[in-house]
């Protein structure tokens, strides 16, 4: 009752907007007009709901939340309409949900489209080099989610032969999120970036003796592997990744960026109908 009496003080304040005399006079409305019309307002201005719980919550903290006010008979069909239809309110919250998300994929494809050179480009390259679509990981070697992405990544390689995967380690979790970065641009630079990432994302975590026997499993050229491993060209490749992210405000990791827009992914199901929705556009 606490909390209706909340909401329904909000929204019937910027719902109606109307003087004291008014507002007594609306108190013989009948229930259904009552109810049309908080309908209405909530679907128009969802937010109501959204600032209404926030307010609640700083009430709750601030010890505000013993409203003792009789109802008017108004704020009682209100509380009834709000008690007997929660739907209305869970409703307002997820309208408001989805037109901050869609208000966020505008704003973060906008800030893409702005480094979409940067985005898109790198050395660490599976899939085809020119393919027509490009799809961007952010990610860190020691991240457990990005290590439960990979086996997704690599069976959207295997399947999509029109479509550039361009990884992108930010090396920032951990000194072994470091050494793999390293490991993995050194085998890149053999043509074996793809098998590093693979093996590497088996196992939980890698010191640099480890990364070493993995490059000698997939066949790589131990002496070259070293002196690319330790070249000051792999730091400045890594601190140029770490860069973009910055540029591009990266809060997490794996981040997806496919044609410059995000990509909100977990499972192969979900990148694939993304690349699927980019072929029949």
């Amino acid at each position: 009752m606490k909390k209706i009496k909340l909401l329904s003080g909000v929204a019937l304040g910027l719902m109606l907007a109307v003087s004291p005399v008014y507002a007594d006079s609306l108190d013989n409305a009948a229930e259904e007009e009552v109810s049309t019309a908080l309908r209405s307002v909530l679907k128009k201005n969802p937010k109501i709901v959204y600032d209404a719980v926030l307010q609640y919550r700083a009430d709750v903290e601030a010890n505000k939340t013993n409203y003792k006010e009789e109802y008017t008979p108004l704020e009682e069909k209100v509380a009834t309409i709000l008690k007997e239809n929660p739907a209305f309110v869970v409703g307002a919250l997820q309208i408001y949900e989805q037109e901050q998300q869609q208000k966020e994929l505008v704003d973060l494809t906008k800030v893409y489209r702005e480094h979409i050179t940067e985005i898109n480009e790198g050395d660490l390259i599976a899939g085809n080099p020119n393919g027509k679509y490009t799809l961007v990981e952010f990610f860190d070697f020691s991240c457990g989610y990005c290590k439960k992405m990979a086996p997704h990544m690599k069976k959207i390689i295997d399947k999509n032969p029109d479509v550039k995967v361009v990884f992108k380690p930010v090396a920032f979790l951990s000194k072994s999120s470091e050494y793999a970065a390293k490991g993995a641009i050194a085998a890149a630079r053999q043509g074996k970036f793809l098998d590093m990432y693979v093996k590497i994302m088996e196992k939980n975590r890698v010191t640099e003796s480890d990364l070493e026997g993995i490059a000698k499993e997939i066949g790589l050229d131990m002496e070259k592997y070293k002196k690319d491993y330790a070249d000051k060209k792999t730091n400045e490749d890594i601190e140029k990744i770490k860069k973009t992210a910055d540029n591009i405000g990266m809060k997490s990791v794996p981040t997806l960026i496919i044609d410059g827009m995000p990509l909100y992914a977990t499972e192969e199901v979900q990148i694939q109908h993304a690349i699927d929705v980019l072929r029949n556009n």
